[in-house]
């Protein structure tokens, strides 16, 4: 990866093709700064970088912000430094060394704890990061957060070994970066940004005297540049992968069906109960509104589709216990049902199309609604069944759509896919 990726996003903007940068102050610091008298104390800190060349920018603008939050987390420790921002030593190509006075803070801070040879990332995560983010939040992070930071524990020390973190440089750091296999850009930032919220804390602590992941790991940009872009299936795609999980029985016969059928999504449909499946203003549908959902337009009801009640999902329903899927198990890592059936339905895709990141489980979704636009399904009916949040204020608060199950039912019955009657004949 080059160097330019691993740069985090800054705040930057343009005027006339000339770049500048702004930050704003959070307000507890604007005040503390007002409160002890700091001259030249502005709420914005805004000024041009005298450059059009984006990467000069760039690098420009990442060292303003590393001072910028170098003397906000000085205040919030009670320093008030003699800050005097001088944008000049921002509009030169060099390494600049802050003057918000963090660094000798951060120098009277060692003393006894620089001692501590053995605290590793591991032991500064368990005694130093845990116990402050209890004092300073009020909680422990939650389990899913906490299994992320000890993952990338784990990835570094797999890397460069269990170092002790005041002897972890800039390089190790940087090699590890390079270095580092996973499956998404996101995941890479997930993890430098686990390792760089740890050195934080121990540089807070007074264990280092700067924090060697600072500043890496992929940028904004290249994040949602290499985000999934996920496509729909055609007809013959949907034949060729359906081919193969009408073979199967339970979820894996069962959720492709439900998903293509009802614009629903993965987790959605994991945890559906027999009780969910209710009889409402003569329309069978599914009742979401006890389930663990994305947000509260996700708490809906779905009517079956057509294709749904011949194909003998209500026999489905009686059949099972209370859980319709009772093989799939409550991934408490994830906080999902779903984990390991996703991983199960997108081998059968790449199995029947061939290895293409593009369409996943998740492409059914995308499939049913554009199945639905073009029969002429109105795009309020769409939100109402898929659960998208209402596209403006006479949807959300006059249509009300979601209740109006006769008309839902209508519109989805409208839609239509011929390759299942055939594979279920």
């Amino acid at each position: 990866m080059a160097r330019l990726g691993l740069v985090p996003f800054t705040r930057q903007w343009t005027r006339g093709g000339v770049f500048g940068f702004r930050f704003q102050l959070p307000a507890d610091v604007f005040e503390a700064l007002v409160a002890a008298g700091t001259a030249g104390t502005r709420r914005s800190v805004t000024f041009s970088l005298k450059t059009r060349d984006p990467l000069t920018a760039r690098s420009r603008a990442l060292r303003a912000a590393a001072d910028v939050g170098d003397m906000i987390s000085a205040v919030r420790a009670g320093t008030i430094p003699r800050w005097q921002f001088d944008p000049a030593a921002y509009r030169q190509d060099r390494i600049v060394i802050p003057a918000t006075g963090r660094k000798q803070s951060i120098a009277q801070q060692v003393g006894p704890a620089a001692s501590k040879k053995g605290m590793t990332l591991r032991r500064v995560y368990k005694e130093v990061y845990l116990p402050r983010r209890q004092e300073r939040k009020g909680a422990v992070p939650r389990r899913r957060s906490r299994l992320d930071m000890e993952k990338a524990i784990t990835r570094f020390v797999a890397s460069a070994g269990d170092l002790a973190v005041n002897t972890i440089t800039r390089r190790d750091a940087e090699k590890f970066v390079r270095s580092l296999k996973v499956g998404s850009v996101a995941t890479m930032k997930k993890t430098v940004t686990c390792l760089s919220t740890i050195c934080n804390a121990a540089l807070a602590a007074g264990l280092i005297t700067s924090n060697p992941f600072r500043g890496l790991g992929p940028d904004r940009a290249a994040i949602v540049a290499a985000r999934r872009s996920y496509s729909r299936f055609d007809h013959d795609q949907l034949t060729r992968f359906f081919g193969r999980t009408e073979r199967e029985d339970g979820a894996v016969l069962w959720l492709p069906r439900l998903l293509l059928l009802t614009g629903a999504r993965l987790e959605e449909m994991a945890q559906l109960r027999a009780a969910w499946f209710v009889r409402r203003d003569g329309v069978e549908v599914i009742d979401l509104h006890e389930a663990k959902v994305k947000n509260p337009h996700n708490k809906r009801y779905i009517p079956l589709h057509r294709d749904l009640l011949d194909l003998g999902v209500l026999d489905h329903v009686r059949r099972s216990p209370e859980r319709l899927f009772p093989e799939l198990k409550y991934r408490a890592s994830a906080e999902s049902w779903s984990s390991a059936i996703s991983m199960k339905l997108n081998r059968e895709i790449d199995a029947a199309l061939g290895t293409d990141r593009r369409l996943t489980v998740h492409s059914l979704r995308k499939t049913f609604e554009h199945a639905a636009y073009v029969v002429g399904v109105p795009k309020a009916t769409i939100n109402a069944i898929t659960g998208h949040k209402p596209g403006d204020i006479s949807e959300e608060h006059y249509l009300l759509l979601q209740d109006d199950l006769p008309l839902l039912k209508r519109h989805i019955d409208q839609i239509d896919f011929p390759f299942l009657r055939r594979l279920a004949a």
